[in-house]
Formats: structure tokens, C-alpha cells, sequence
């Protein structure tokens, strides 16, 4: 071949190399996105290189490709509906029935926080994959829970008070031993509502049982001191002095008010100073058309 083909071919060869060299370069560097880990695949099988975000040299030398997982903390929220997802990275679920030691049958709620372990993400990738890790805590995180609400010292007054807290320490705890042999690290774990039932109206009727007898004894304190100030009354009635009539005016005004069978109370336009000027009016509905619109106002 003469100076001259040679001088040619280089010319149109050293491009095409370039061009070519210059893809497979492209071709191999690879951009994990912030937020995510990379584990590479050759040939369809999973290796220890998992890849960090940012950009990473990976060699075609091999059938070689990236599979994306979430780096960040995702979030399993049971006793809630699948519209209060804020994100992709929240997954939400109904809560769990289950039964307390003492066999009451609850409903709980709790959230989950959790995250990959990158040393085992070639271990979630082989058993679970990138759409299975969701059901995965679902499903373990729910186990765990059941069997440590089961056990006979939890109560239902385990749920309540300073035990409470014990308690929500006792489910992180047996749901992190759970999810940690699957290659998922636990970041947070916080108990929610737990619907009672039937027990926990029985709780609530006892409770409000207990301030009601508060209030019965309170007004009962306030009956008796009424009735004490009633008997001295009853000697200044007899004496016609205004004051005993006032302090029974004002005890009057206050039964009315009180009231609940249709009396409206309102104020009576141009009351005279220093009086209350109200006016007392039975309810429309009730009233007889034959006797009229009866109206009492107070006494002048």
C-alpha cells in the first residue's frame, strides 16, 4: 500500500476509533442517583459490588448491569388507609388484630421505619428483590409483633401509663431481631392507637364512671349548702327584707336558665338601670293558641 493509502486509512480509522472508544467509555461509567444503591449484575447473577450514589467506572467487559435500591429510610405504617402515603418511600397498611397475653383482642397501630443494610443488599436482592422488601416488613414486623403482645405477662394494662413504654420497647426490640436477619436495618419504631374493643369501652364507662361520682359528691357538698342558707332564709323571709328576696330572685333566675323544656331566655330592650331586664318565653311549638303567647318578665 503507497504512503499515501496509509496517510488515508489513518485518517478515517483514528476517528471511528475514537468514536468507538469513546462510547464504550460512556457506556461504562455509571450514575447511581442520590438516594439509592446500585448492585452490579453480571451475567444475571448478583455480586458483592454494591454502588454508591454518585457516578461509578463499571468495565463491559461481561453482560453487566445496575439494579437500583432506596439508601434512605423507608417507613411501613400500619392502621392507615393508602391515600395518607406521602411518598413512593411510605407504604401504609390496615392494623394488626392480634391477642394480649391476657387474650384480649386488640387492633394496633404502629409505624415502622427501616433501611437496607448495604452489606447484605446482594442477600435482599437473591430473596426479595427490589418490589418484595415492602411485604417483607409488613409481614415480619406483623409476626414479631403478635408473638410479643402473646406472651402472658402483657396485659391490657400494659397499654397504658409508664408500662406503655415498656411495652413499645419490647416491639422494637423483637421487631429489629426480625427484620435484621433479613438484611433490614431498624431506624425507629413507634407504637400507635390500639383499639380495645368491647374492653375498651368497659375502661372507658369505668373511667367516666369515677368522675362522675366526683361531681355527684361536689353538687351533693353544693345542695347541702343550699339547704342550710335556704333554713336561715326562711327567718329573713318572714322580716320582708329585700335582701332574702333577692337572694331567692337570683336562685329562680338561675332554675330557669337551667331548664330544658323550650323556655328561651333573651334580654328585654330599654330594661331600666340596674335591672337584669330579661324576658322569659315558652317555646312557640308548645304554646296553646287558645290561651295566647304567654310571656314572664322579671318583676319590677
Amino acid at each position: 500500500m503507497s504512503t499515501a493509502g496509509t496517510v488515508i486509512l489513518l485518517v478515517l480509522l483514528v476517528p471511528i476509533l475514537g468514536i468507538l472508544g469513546w462510547m464504550v467509555v460512556a457506556a461504562s461509567v455509571i450514575k447511581v442517583p442520590a438516594g439509592a444503591l446500585g448492585l452490579v449484575l453480571k451475567n444475571g447473577k448478583a455480586t458483592d459490588h454494591a454502588l454508591a450514589p454518585g457516578r461509578h467506572w463499571v468495565p463491559l467487559l461481561r453482560k453487566t448491569m445496575v439494579v437500583e435500591y432506596p439508601s434512605v429510610e423507608l417507613a411501613y405504617r400500619a392502621g392507615e388507609d393508602a391515600s395518607s402515603a406521602v411518598s413512593e418511600l411510605d407504604r401504609t397498611g390496615p392494623s394488626l388484630s392480634c391477642a394480649l397475653g391476657d387474650r384480649a383482642l386488640v387492633d394496633v397501630a404502629y409505624t415502622v421505619r427501616y433501611a437496607i443494610i448495604h452489606d447484605q443488599l446482594r442477600t435482599v436482592h437473591e430473596r426479595f428483590g427490589p418490589h418484595g422488601i415492602h411485604g417483607l416488613v409488613r409481614d415480619e414486623s406483623g409476626r414479631a409483633i403478635s408473638r410479643a403482645l402473646s406472651d402472658p405477662a402483657v396485659t391490657v394494662d400494659s397499654l397504658f401509663g409508664s408500662a406503655r413504654t415498656e411495652t413499645e420497647a419490647r416491639l422494637k426490640e423483637a421487631v429489629t431481631a426480625a427484620l435484621a436477619e433479613h438484611g433490614i436495618r431498624v431506624a425507629g419504631f413507634v407504637l400507635g392507637p390500639v383499639d380495645l374493643g368491647r374492653t375498651g369501652e368497659v375502661i372507658q364507662a369505668t373511667v367516666r364512671a369515677g368522675f362522675e361520682l366526683a361531681l355527684e359528691e361536689a353538687e351533693a357538698a353544693t345542695r347541702l349548702a343550699r339547704a342550710q342558707n335556704d333554713g336561715e332564709l326562711e327567718q329573713q323571709i318572714t322580716s320582708l327584707r329585700e335582701g332574702a328576696w333577692r337572694y331567692r330572685e337570683t336562685d329562680l333566675w338561675r332554675d330557669l336558665v337551667q331548664r330544658s323544656d323550650g323556655v328561651q331566655i333573651a334580654r328585654r330592650p330599654g330594661a331600666a338601670p340596674g335591672r337584669l331586664g330579661l324576658t322569659v318565653r315558652d317555646d312557640p311549638a308548645v304554646v296553646d293558641p287558645a290561651v295566647g303567647d304567654p310571656t314572664v318578665t322579671e318583676p319590677q
